[in-house]
Order: structure tokens, then sequence, then C-alpha cells
């Protein structure tokens, strides 16, 4: 799939400062964006929305990012996922989620590469 800039990116984050702040900086690069505040609002999402890259804080209260990776790997295999963390202890012994997370704080141009290659393929 090539990116054109208008692909959906859902964010989810229980810090509604942090859901802007991306918001703002994807949206200038011509992205859909929505947002949930919880894993549970994000499953209600995916359930009638179709989504290109889900971008997910770890540590929020109620189901973590981890867990909401779990569900949407299963029941969404399609979407692209990239965790935000500003938390580099979280995971420690998983190397696999470790090159996988972006850590806060990130710049914009961190955040669009990722995103980009996220989108482009070039990163699973």
């Amino acid at each position: 799939m090539s990116t054109t800039g208008h692909e959906t990116i859902l964010i989810v984050d229980d810090e509604a400062a942090l859901c802007q702040t991306l918001n703002d900086m994807l949206s200038e690069e011509g992205y859909r964006l929505l947002e949930a505040s919880s894993g549970s609002r994000a499953l209600e999402i995916l359930e009638s929305v179709h989504v290109d890259l889900m971008i997910s804080d770890i540590k929020m209260p109620g189901m973590s990012g981890f867990d909401l990776v779990e569900k949407v790997n299963e029941l969404y295999p399609q979407v692209k996922i990239q965790l935000v963390s500003g938390y580099s202890d979280q995971v420690k012994e998983n190397q696999v989620l470790h090159k996988k997370i972006l850590y806060k704080p990130y710049s914009r141009l961190d955040m669009i590469e990722r995103v980009k290659n996220m989108l482009h393929g070039e990163i699973n």
C-alpha cells in the first residue's frame, strides 16, 4: 500500500493534550485523525471505521497499550501499530516491542517519519 497522506490514523492516549498535539502534527500532513481516550474506546472505533495505523500510548488506566495491541492484532491484523511511551523501563526484556516504541518526548520529524515508514510498509 502506498501512502497518500489521506490514510486514517487512530490516536489512543488518555491525556487529551497529547492527543491534540499528535492530531495537529499529523493533520498537517493530510492524514484523517480519530482519537480515543482509552483502549476500550479504540476498540469501539475499530469496529466501525477502517483504520490504517493506530498510535497508542502504553500506560493508560484500564486497558494498557500492550493489552490493546494484543486485541487489535487478533481482531484487526491489517492495522499497523505504533506504540509511544514516556517510560523506557516498560519493555525491559522484549526487544521486538522495544524497537516498535517511540519514546516521549519525540520530535515532530521523528513521528512523521515513523508514520510514513509504517504506512509504506518499511516498518512493521
